[in-house]
């Protein structure tokens, strides 16, 4: 604290007339980035017990930064940058709290409704509620006016029915605003309706209607729900039921299973007292007596969302082709290995002895190659993983990094760990968002794209203190989805090494949520991202440098062709 507090009197002393300014910046995440250091200097200056003049020479600080906001050069880079036209608003809450401790009530008020003039935040109102600052002001009319203008937006885009429990039956009106609201939703803000040109997106909601109408049971309310997302073709964009119906619609048997070529095989059995009826490497025939191609076709492709088709196939023949009724067991018709059928009939859920797949594998492989997978990003566990793994990696001469079973989650975790293979600067892909402003399409029908601030340049991480400089081979596949594609692409951008395996699952971007009537979810893509070099990837999928097809002998054999190729491709002996 003392060291701020030094800084701040430097700052004052430089200055004519005792006054605070702020010096310039070229662009908008450069003047964003350094009216955030000031903050951080303010904070550490105005701390709990700080005394009226540090306070003042605080509030001094930040009302030297809201007039250089005002000025034309920050404005109109503010106008293109949100990061730095945010900045207006949250100088404006530390200046309104730092007037409020100081007991100026009126520079206080007046400073939050100007706050407000940027953004209406419901985080800032309930800042505004627990902050003891602003104890001093909980009696004022225009503080809960400022407070009641600060949750108009939660208010706005909260569905009309999404408060509504759970409950066996829900009201007609509920049912008819639950499918209203998604589609609304999807009409305001979806970005890939070009994916899908021959919906007629308004026809679809009028299709509907007498669907969740007749649909008197919450259960078959979803169950006509969850068809609907799928209409939009798009891995992000998803309609799920409420948690008291999850083992209704999900439940399933411990197993992995997947079209290959044009059968479907089990791949992996995660039950041992399972692995007594059903083996790795069984063909299935038949689901409930029905052909297990028609029964994939008919009863699970009208509830898959997916961008492209090698993520259906994933979807209809693995995850979700034994999904149901954990009421109902299975009949499955299994033909193993030496062509021999013979028919099961196992339980959808009940399973004591569960085996959970490793989420992070490390091990060294022969000729000094370090193999590394992962199947999410989470968080930041993968990075800590391979960070713990990073000594023995250094010393090996090829490295393999497994994202054939990543799932995603932030892409930010994927690039921290794509900074321990090159000290170049990972390019931020293209990203954009619709932009349908009001008053434009009051002179007309018109949808602009707008880039997201940031996209198209290069992070801002700093290079890690120790770098795998050998070879890197990236295995992919059509599960490697969300976060887990944008890591390929800034692997590939950074030309470090090559891909090997099939082609990623084609679908990333920012999901918008919601919730439904009935504790339901909802979630739409409202973010467009592309490749490096600005073309689509989304509803492509990313094609590997290397292909390498499945067959069903080498499921059966245990083998791992992508790795083998891999290992080939490397030359590593």
């Amino acid at each position: 604290m003392r060291r701020a507090a030094t800084l701040g009197l430097l700052v004052a002393l430089l200055l004519p007339q005792g006054s605070h300014s702020a010096p310039t910046a070229t662009t908008g995440y450069e003047g964003a980035t350094r009216i955030q250091g000031v903050r951080k200097q303010v904070e550490a200056l105005a701390g709990k017990d700080a005394q009226p003049a540090a306070l003042r020479e605080g509030a001094g600080m930040l009302e030297a930064e809201l007039a250089w906001l005002a000025q034309p050069q920050p404005r109109e880079l503010g106008a293109g940058n949100d990061f730095l036209y945010a900045r207006g608003h949250d100088v404006r809450f530390d200046l309104a709290r730092l007037y409020a401790r100081l007991g100026d009530k009126e520079k206080a008020l007046d400073t939050l409704e100007a706050m407000q003039r940027f953004a209406w935040l419901p985080n800032a109102a309930f800042g505004l509620e627990s902050n003891e600052a602003f104890a001093i002001l909980r009696s004022e009319p225009r503080f809960a006016s400022v407070l009641a203008r600060g949750r108009i937006a939660e208010r706005i885009w909260k569905g009309p029915a999404a408060g509504v429990p759970y409950r066996e039956r829900l009201g007609v009106e509920q049912r008819i605003a639950g499918l209203t609201q998604f589609w609304s939703e999807a009409r305001a803000s979806f970005v890939h309706f070009d994916h899908v040109p021959g919906l007629d997106w308004n026809q679809a909601y009028l299709d509907y209607l007498p669907k969740v109408m007749a649909a008197e049971r919450t259960e078959d309310y979803y169950r006509v729900l969850m068809t609907l997302a799928p209409l939009l073709q798009d891995g992000h964009t998803n309609i799920y039921p409420p948690p008291e119906l999850a083992d209704r619609f999900f439940a399933r048997p411990p197993l992995v299973t997947e079209l290959v070529g044009s059968r479907v095989l089990v791949r992996r059995v995660d039950s041992a007292s399972l692995a007594a009826q059903v083996r790795a490497g069984d063909e299935i025939v038949a689901v409930d007596a029905v052909p297990v191609r028609r029964f994939a076709e008919e009863r699970v492709a009208p509830f898959v969302s997916s961008s492209t088709a090698q993520d259906r196939k994933v979807r209809m023949y693995g995850d979700q082709l034994l999904a149901g009724d954990g009421r109902a067991p299975l009949a499955l018709t299994l033909r193993d290995a030496k062509g021999l059928v013979r028919e099961v009939r196992i339980a959808r859920g009940g399973y004591q002895d569960v085996r959970s797949p490793t989420r992070f594998a490390f091990r060294m492989l022969p000729g000094a190659v370090a193999y590394f997978a992962l199947d999410h990003f989470e968080d930041d566990a993968g990075v800590k993983a391979f960070v713990a793994a990073l000594p023995r990696i250094i010393d090996a001469k090829a490295l393999v990094i497994d994202v054939r079973n990543n799932g995603g989650g932030s892409s930010a975790f994927g690039t921290e760990l794509l900074g321990y293979l090159s000290a170049q600067a990972v390019p931020v892909m293209p990203q954009y968002v619709r932009v349908d402003a009001p008053h434009m399409r009051a002179q007309g029908d018109t949808l602009f794209w707008r880039p997201v601030n940031g996209s198209g340049s290069a992070d801002t991480r700093q290079a890690q203190p120790r770098i795998f400089q050998g070879k890197v081979a990236v295995l992919t596949g059509a599960r490697t989805f969300s976060a887990g594609e944008d890591f390929v692409l800034g692997f590939r951008a950074l030309g470090r090494g090559v891909t090997v395996g099939g082609a990623t699952g084609g679908s990333t971007g920012q999901p918008l949520y919601m919730q439904l009537p009935g504790g339901g979810t909802a979630r739409i893509c409202v973010k467009r991202d592309l490749t490096a070099d600005g073309k689509d990837f989304v509803g492509k999928g990313i094609e590997p440098d290397v292909e390498v097809p499945e067959t069903v002998e080498g499921v059966r054999a245990g083998r791992d062709a992508v790795l083998e190729r891999a290992l080939a491709v490397l030359k590593v002996h």
